[in-house]
């Protein structure tokens, strides 16, 4: 009896492994990859309803929530000991001229932008990835005092420095990518004034 168990068990064991990759799908596997770049910790899924209060500041920073955007959730990413938050991921996704990007980014406590992870990357008509390392390297140190303004072709040298070098025959997703960053650190900042434990789930 105890051997036909095992058989039956030995068998059903791959199936269930093929399954696995469907079954993680959108949030699930950004998740997987948040987890790869913070191999020293925990990460727990978060989730916050943002109060009309809230929604009315992110409106006086140009940023507009729909009724499906109300409910944040984040990643929140903690030390092993003694459970203090240092850094907080957000999912970043939009629709660009070569199709739907997906990002995750990571938000620490000072408020500042991290590390930007690439979940999903479109393709441009040649077959190459749309965004480039060289791109989200611009973001990486930010703050809410820093400007996400993209350059523009036209501009010289001196008036681009502290601008951002879109993707080349990509504009819309650079301006997309850039505008839902600076939207997740204003979104970071009210999380972290409202919020102050932030390792504690809403």
């Amino acid at each position: 009896m105890k051997k036909w168990l095992v058989c039956i068990l030995l068998i059903l064991l791959p199936c269930g492994c093929a399954e696995t990759p469907h079954a993680e799908h959108g949030q699930e596997m950004a998740l997987r990859e948040i987890k790869k770049g913070h191999l020293f910790g925990w990460v727990e899924k978060q989730h916050v309803r943002l109060t009309d209060q809230q929604i009315d500041e992110l409106a006086r920073y140009g940023i507009k929530i729909s009724e499906q955007e109300k409910t944040i959730v984040y990643y929140s990413m903690t030390t092993r000991r003694g459970r203090s938050e240092v850094e907080k991921a957000f999912p970043v996704k939009g629709e660009g001229e070569h199709g739907t990007f997906e990002l995750s980014v990571d938000i620490g406590r000072t408020i500042t932008i991290q590390e930007i992870h690439i979940i999903k990357n479109p393709k441009d008509c040649t077959g190459e990835p749309v965004i480039n390392k060289d791109f989200i390297k611009q973001f990486i140190g930010k703050d809410l005092t820093s400007s996400f303004e993209l350059a523009k072709e036209s501009e010289g040298v001196l008036t681009t420095h502290s601008k951002i070098k879109p993707i080349k025959m990509a504009p819309i997703t650079s301006e997309k990518i850039a505008n839902e960053l600076r939207k997740w650190l204003v979104i970071a900042k009210i999380l972290k004034r409202d919020y102050p434990i932030w390792s504690v789930e809403q």
